[in-house]
C-alpha cells in the first residue's frame, strides 16, 4: 500500500545509501559520508578493506556488534551493519563533524602548554576516560586507545573511535593483525595494538595479560603526547626499539619537553600511567580519571617556580600581579622597618604569600624570603579570574575579603613605619 498523503515511497536497500566521497582511511578499512535518503541524514559508512580475508570480515563485523553494546555519549552510535553494492559488509554510523585530537595536539606542536591549551585538552581525557570506564564495565578492553582515535566535534563532543582491536572478556578474541616494526621477525599474529602507544603485555603478545590496566596505559601514553608532542616510543619504533616498547623503557616527559613547564604532578600521572608493571599503573581508568580530576582542582597546571635557600622571592616596593602557592620548601614574611628586620610568619607547603598582589597594583609591602630550596606555584591576575568565573558568588566574597584585606595590611605597614610609639596608640 502506498505511503498515505502522497509521500513518495522509502528507497530500496539499493538506493538507501548515497555515497559523497570518502573521508578516512586505515588498515580497518575506508570511511565515507554517505546520505541516508530513508531517514533522511548524514551519516558515515565505514567499509570492510577489500578482498579482505575472513578473519578479517568477521573481525569488522564483531567491531560493529561491540560498538553496538557500548550506549554511551562518548562512544559513536551504530545505526546498522548495511551492505555496499559488490555485497562487502560495512557499518552505518553516527557521522562526527570535526577533528582528531592528533590533528589537535599536530596543530599545537611546540607550543607552550601553560598557555591556556592544557586544561581544555584534559578535559577531553576525562571524556575519553569516561567512554572506556564504561566499556569495561561492559567488559569491553578498546586496545587500540591513541590521538588519532578520539574526534572532537564541531561542537566539543568528544568520541572515541575505532573499536576494531577491541576484545571482550570472556569471549573470543578477535585476531591480531597489528604488524611488528620493520626488521623484526615475530608472528604478527602474536601482536595486537599501535607500535607507538603499545603496552609491554601487548607487545609482549600476552592476550591473557589485557585487561583494564592495558588501556590505562594507553590512556598514559595520550597524556605522554599532549605533555611532549610525540607518543611514548616514537613516531616511527623500529627494531632497535621494540625490546624498549616490552619493557616500557620511556624517557620521562619532563626530559623529552624540558622546555614546555611539564606541572610535575601531570608528569607523576603520567608516568604512573605508563608503569611497565600492570600493577604499578592505576587500578582503573576512574582510578586514572580522578587523579587527573585532583590535578585540575588543585590548580596544578600553573607554572612551577624554583628558588634556592636564601634567595629573596618578592621585595617589599616591587609591583605585584601575581601570587605564589608554595609546595615544597618554607618562606619567611619579614619587613624592614628602618634598618630592623621584623618577622611577620613563616609559611609551609600549602601556603599562599604575595596575595595581596592578585588584587592590587599597588606595590608590595613585604619581602618573601626562601629558608629553604623553595618550589612554588605562580598563579597570575589571569588565572585567577579565569577560575572566578566559574563562580560568580565566590568572587563577590573574595573581592570583599581582598578589599578588607588590603586595608588591613596598608594599615599593619604604616604603624610599623611610624615606630613603637605609633604601635602603642593603635
Amino acid at each position: 500500500m502506498p505511503p498515505q498523503g502522497g509521500a513518495p515511497a522509502p528507497p530500496g536497500p539499493g538506493t538507501r545509501l548515497e555515497d559523497q566521497g570518502e573521508i578516512a582511511r586505515g588498515g580497518g578499512g575506508s570511511v565515507h559520508r554517505v546520505f541516508d535518503r530513508r531517514l533522511q541524514r548524514h551519516a558515515a559508512l565505514k567499509r570492510a578493506p577489500r578482498d579482505a580475508a575472513a578473519g578479517e570480515l568477521a573481525r569488522f563485523l564483531d567491531e560493529a556488534r561491540v560498538m553496538s553494546r557500548l550506549d554511551h555519549p562518548n562512544i559513536v552510535p551504530v545505526y546498522d551493519i548495511a551492505g555496499t553494492d559488490d555485497g562487502d559488509p560495512s557499518i552505518l554510523m553516527k557521522l562526527v563533524e570535526g577533528r582528531t585530537l592528533g590533528a589537535i595536539l599536530a596543530e599545537q606542536r611546540g607550543l607552550p602548554l601553560l598557555d591556556g591549551r592544557l586544561e581544555p585538552l584534559l578535559q577531553i581525557v576525562l571524556k575519553v576516560c569516561d567512554a572506556i570506564a564504561f566499556a569495561h564495565s561492559r567488559g569491553v578492553i578498546h586496545r587500540d586507545l591513541k590521538p588519532s582515535n578520539v574526534m572532537v566535534g564541531s561542537h566539543g563532543q568528544v568520541y572515541v573511535m575505532d573499536w576494531g582491536l577491541a576484545v571482550v572478556r570472556g569471549g573470543p578474541a578477535p585476531p591480531d593483525t597489528a604488524r611488528p616494526p620493520i626488521g623484526d621477525d615475530r608472528s604478527s599474529t602474536e601482536l595486537c595494538g599501535t607500535p607507538a602507544y603499545m603496552s609491554p603485555e601487548q607487545a609482549a603478545g600476552h592476550l591473557a595479560d589485557i585487561d583494564e590496566r592495558t588501556d590505562v596505559f594507553l590512556i598514559g601514553g595520550v597524556l605522554y603526547e599532549i605533555l611532549t608532542g610525540q607518543p611514548p616510543h616514537g613516531r616511527k619504533p623500529d627494531a632497535a626499539v621494540w625490546e624498549r616498547i616490552r619493557t616500557a623503557a620511556i624517557r620521562a616527559p619532563e626530559e623529552v619537553a624540558a622546555g614546555r613547564d611539564i606541572p610535575a604532578e601531570l608528569g607523576r600521572i603520567t608516568r604512573r600511567a605508563l608503569s611497565a608493571r600492570r600493577d604499578d599503573r592505576h587500578a582503573s581508568v576512574s582510578a586514572l580519571k580522578l587523579d587527573l580530576e585532583t590535578f585540575l582542582r588543585s590548580g596544578g597546571w600553573f607554572p612551577v617556580e624554583r628558588f634556592a635557600k636564601g634567595e629573596l622571592i618578592l621585595r617589599a616596593g616591587e609591583p605585584g600581579g601575581f601570587a605564589y602557592l608554595l609546595t615544597e620548601g618554607r618562606c619567611e614574611i619579614h619587613r624592614t622597618v628602618n634598618g630592623v628586620k621584623r618577622m611577620i610568619r613563616i609559611v609551609g607547603p600549602g601556603d599562599v604569600f604575595g596575595e595581596v598582589g592578585l588584587f592590587s597594583a599597588a606595590p608590595r609591602t613585604a619581602n618573601v624570603e626562601a629558608l629553604t630550596d623553595v618550589a612554588a606555584l605562580r598563579v597570575d591576575r589571569h588565572a585567577l579570574d579565569r577560575e572566578l568565573a566559574r563562580s560568580t558568588w565566590m568572587r563577590a566574597f573574595l573581592d570583599a575579603a581582598a578589599a578588607r584585606f588590603l586595608e588591613l595590611d596598608r594599615s599593619e605597614a604604616g604603624l610599623a613605619a611610624a615606630g613603637p610609639s605609633a604601635d602603642r596608640r593603635g
